[in-house]
């Protein structure tokens, strides 16, 4: 008898249980989980190389978590003069302010975010952080990308008459010009001059060396060039080379006609000065008689 008790009293209490808990667990399976939108902003490679005036070019996601489709608007902060950016992957021509995200749980949509360096005045070597925005009326992500600049380095030596070939006279100091560029993406520092030049020749440069040559800039370097006082007539050539710390200038090949002036020139100058007077009084005796 007592058994069946128990076993009634279990069944009631089964029976209120079911009573409280199950509308319960029918409304909670009614009500759809609620969904806190969110956007994300993330470089495929946060940092890209190039040199000065080129273009960083990064490949950025944007990954939008709601539940409808939603309109961000793009904005980004740059260094000054920088020029940056953005447009759909496979439409690199079209630039785009803004651009409406569909929600998803997965990969979001690819863009492309394109910085430009300024051309003039030339970013020193280094990294240039810019930030990138996507903002809506309720949220907003962001994110930074860093475009790192590179130097590229060329110096040149040229003939400031555009001739590569000179006259010297014998035992004389004779100047010849050229001119030294930096047509580098960042200054050249502690530029020096050498030369190649036959036995018993001098040649100087004036400046002797330049501290430092800012990118794009040009410099006129006399170089006085002294053949020895014994040298043959004829023609010779020299090599100048401009040095720099980071960069080394191609070699400038110039070609010097001696010319050369002596004594015995001017004697047989004066001995056929004489031979002709001569000439001309037994001519004129003659024509007398």
């Amino acid at each position: 008898m007592k058994t069946w008790r128990t076993i009634s009293s279990l069944i009631l209490l089964l029976v209120v249980l079911a009573a409280i808990l199950l509308p319960g667990i029918a409304l909670a399976q009614d009500e759809e989980p609620k969904i806190q939108e969110q956007i994300t902003v993330r470089p495929l490679y946060p940092r890209v190389e190039s040199i000065a005036g080129g273009d960083f070019v990064f490949n950025v996601e944007f990954t939008y978590i709601g539940t409808e489709p939603k309109a961000f608007d793009i904005r980004f902060t740059a260094p000054p003069a920088w020029e940056v950016y953005m447009t759909p992957r496979y439409e690199k021509d079209k630039k785009i302010s803004s651009v409406t995200l569909k929600p998803t749980f997965a990969a979001g949509e690819e863009f492309l975010v394109t910085a430009t360096a300024p051309f003039w005045p030339l970013p020193d070597p280094g990294g240039y952080k810019i930030g990138i925005e996507a903002i809506s009326d309720t949220i907003k992500g962001s994110t930074d990308i860093t475009a790192q600049v590179t130097a590229k380095y060329f110096l040149q030596t040229t003939s400031a008459n555009e001739r590569l070939n000179t006259t010297a006279g014998a035992g004389k100091d004779n100047i010849y010009s050229i001119v030294v560029t930096n047509l580098s993406t960042a200054p050249v520092d502690n530029i020096q001059f050498s030369s190649k030049k036959p036995d018993g020749w001098s040649i100087k440069f004036t400046p002797d060396k330049i501290d430092v040559m800012d990118a794009l800039d040009q410099l006129t370097v006399d170089v006085t060039i002294t053949p020895p006082p014994k040298a043959v007539a004829g023609d010779y050539n020299i090599t100048i080379q401009a040095s720099g710390k980071q960069i080394t200038a191609a070699e400038m090949n110039v070609r010097v006609t001696v010319e050369t002036a002596t004594i015995w020139g001017w004697v047989g100058v004066a001995i056929i000065v004489v031979v002709v007077a001569a000439l001309i009084v037994i001519f004129m005796r003659f024509s007398r008689r």
